[in-house]
């Protein structure tokens, strides 16, 4: 398995941060679309999943702790769209609002998953199997006591980026981006067993 790290482009970064602060209290969930490429970051050529678009699913059903999928032939109807259009769907992304599961997988999330690639397999996309990306972004909104400007800025910490978004004057949000591979690694009385490792997530761009 090949664990690259993430480079996340500027619209497809923006729209999941949107995403995750529109629904806020509840879990936002959708899908990546990227390649492998090599790009230049930080002055070094690095080999890296390139996240080029991300699709937030409408129709599903949120609550504070778990997302599904409400309309299940909708879901259907997506992820055949997906494969009609010829789109490379390489995982999918959702939050975890405040304090629900900071910002890493829960087994939850990993057993969703895991259905997530039995159904693309059902319908032919099969390359998926060998490893899905899931961006995490871990949300807790801020009430202060100062007033100040609409704004947002980042910070990197190993392998995750942070951004602190002030929407209003005294409303903001703090969010933290994490990048993981989940894949199978063995299997137990005919059951596919899968692991998780976490990857590096870029955005190079914000110091633009």
């Amino acid at each position: 398995m090949d664990f690259r790290d993430v480079f996340i482009g500027k619209r497809s970064f923006k729209t999941m941060i949107a995403s995750a602060i529109e629904v806020y209290s509840r879990e936002t969930n959708g899908a990546l679309l990227g390649r492998n490429t090599t790009m230049n970051i930080d002055g070094v050529k690095k080999k890296v999943l390139s996240v080029k678009n991300v699709y937030p699913i409408q129709t599903e059903k949120r609550k504070r702790s778990e997302v599904s999928h409400g309309n299940i032939a909708a879901f259907g109807r997506f992820l055949r769209a997906m494969r009609s259009l010829k789109t490379n769907m390489v995982g999918g992304f959702h939050s975890h609002p405040h304090p629900y599961e900071g910002n890493k997988l829960s087994m939850g999330d990993v057993e969703f998953i895991r259905d997530e690639i039995k159904a693309m397999s059902k319908i032919g996309q099969r390359g998926i199997e060998k490893g899905w990306l899931e961006i995490v972004i871990s949300i807790r909104r801020k009430n202060y006591k100062r007033s100040g400007i609409s704004k947002w800025y980042t910070c990197s910490y190993v392998k995750k980026v942070r951004c602190k978004i002030r929407t209003q004057k005294r409303v903001g949000y703090d969010i933290i981006v994490s990048a993981y591979w989940v894949y199978p690694e063995k299997t137990v009385k005919k059951k596919v067993q899968y692991s998780v490792k976490e990857t590096a997530v870029y955005v190079p761009w914000i110091v633009e």
